[in-house]
Parts: C-alpha cells; sequence; structure tokens
C-alpha cells in the first residue's frame, strides 16, 4: 500500500509517508497513527495526502511535558493505536508542499519533520465548533501559519474571511488571550527557542526564517522574552522555557 507514497524516517518511531503530487492535491487529507512502542499495526492510508506513524515515546518526546500527549495516550483506543485524521485540506495540501520542496537536508531537515508532525498534530486536536464550522480565530491562525515571515494584514484577514476586522479581532483575543500581532510575536519566538535549544540551526537562519530582518532585532526580542540571550542559551549557559 505504500509504494505510491515517499517514506521518510524522521527518526527512531516517527516515520511521514506523503503521497505523490497528484494524489495530494486529490485527496486532501492527513492521518496521524500513534501506536505502542512495540506495535506494528497495519495504517490505512488511502486517500490520504500525508500520513504519520509514531510510537507513544516519540509522541512524549515531541510534545515535551505538555497534557497533550496525556490525553491522547489515555484514550479508551489508545491500547491499539490512536487514530487521529486532519481535514484542514488547505493546511494539509500546504505542508505536503513544504515537505515536498524543502531545501534542508541532515538534521535541520528533520528538525523540520518534526515542526510539521506537530503542526498536524495540533490542527487534528482543534475542536470545531457546535455547528461544524471552524471559529474566526482559528481560520485567522490558520492563515497566519501559511507563511508567519509574511503574514496576511487585518485588512486581508476580513477580506479572505468575509468578517468584519473588529470581529475577527475580537474573537481572536477572547480564544487566544492575545492580540493578533502579540499571539504572532509570541509564537515566533517560542518556535525560535525551540529551534536555538536544539543546537544545530544557524541563530542568523533562525532569525530570517521567523521574519527578523536583522540578527539583533531577533536577539533583543528574544533576551526580552526569555531572560537571555539565544546564544547563551544554546551554549548551557542559562536555562529558559518558552
Amino acid at each position: 500500500m505504500d509504494g505510491s507514497f515517499q517514506h521518510l524516517n524522521v527518526g527512531r518511531g516517527l516515520d511521514i509517508l506523503l503521497a505523490d503530487a497528484d494524489a495530494a492535491s486529490g485527496s486532501p487529507h492527513a492521518v496521524i497513527h500513534i501506536q505502542a512502542d512495540d506495535a506494528e499495526n497495519a495504517v490505512d492510508i488511502r486517500d490520504t495526502a500525508v500520513a504519520i506513524r509514531l510510537t507513544a515515546s516519540r509522541l512524549r518526546t515531541l510534545l515535551g511535558n505538555v497534557p497533550m500527549a496525556d490525553d491522547l495516550l489515555s484514550r479508551p483506543s489508545a491500547h491499539d493505536g490512536v487514530h487521529l485524521l486532519v481535514r484542514n485540506s488547505a493546511m494539509i495540501r500546504r505542508i505536503a508542499q513544504d515537505i515536498r520542496h524543502t531545501s534542508y537536508s541532515g538534521t535541520c531537515l528533520k528538525l523540520f519533520l518534526q515542526g510539521k508532525v506537530v503542526e498536524l498534530l495540533v490542527e487534528s486536536l482543534s475542536q470545531p465548533e457546535a455547528d461544524g464550522e471552524r471559529s474566526p480565530a482559528l481560520a485567522i491562525r490558520d492563515l497566519l501559519l501559511i507563511d508567519p515571515v509574511n503574514p496576511p494584514s487585518m485588512t486581508e484577514l476580513s477580506r479572505m474571511l468575509g468578517l468584519p476586522q473588529r470581529r475577527l479581532s475580537a474573537a481572536f483575543k477572547e480564544r487566544f488571550g492575545l492580540t493578533v500581532p502579540a499571539w504572532l510575536a509570541d509564537w515566533r519566538l517560542t518556535r525560535g527557542h525551540d529551534l536555538v535549544v536544539a543546537g544545530s540551526i544557524p541563530m542568523a537562519e533562525i532569525a530570517a526564517s521567523l521574519g527578523y530582518a536583522h540578527l539583533s532585532t531577533f536577539t533583543a526580542a528574544f533576551t526580552k522574552r526569555f531572560g537571555v540571550p539565544p546564544t547563551r542559551l544554546r551554549s548551557g549557559g542559562t536555562e529558559s522555557s518558552p
């Protein structure tokens, strides 16, 4: 069944199966299967653009000490594996394209792919509204993360979603507790913290990937947010957490 998929091994306990471009555009879904460390369950990946297979221990490594991992692994069906389906077609197509066209290699590629897996995990656990439609706040978040380096303005978001800016801003702040600019700035720095701690990507490359025109600007914002410069954190001189 995996013959039409590109198999990307991201390390022990984590595999990505990526459909070819035609299949991905025709089947804009992703599936995530979390299984016990010693299990070898088959995963049905038909009509799927991206399939993720990972073990419980790798899930905990990816997510760290956050409730999400325990919530997933404590589900009644967890002894047979947790099967998650992601239906956000725009996000799935974007992630498939990101993976297919990335220029990263080696350790940077593995970090990049792990980030994509986390995106899919978060998306799969985002609860829809009672009427089955996604809230404006979640729609804004998705649009911001399509290209966080060049995100759409509030005027553009208003046009894309067909809702007044004031309503969008209020819905977003109610859901996430921050304004759109503040949330995006915090997301960039939190992502920067993860990349700095990973210890393999040059600081200037991290800054550029997060939308900072100058390394000094990133360093100043990072130091203000975490209380320690990124170079010092990477060297292990001081512990910090997002």
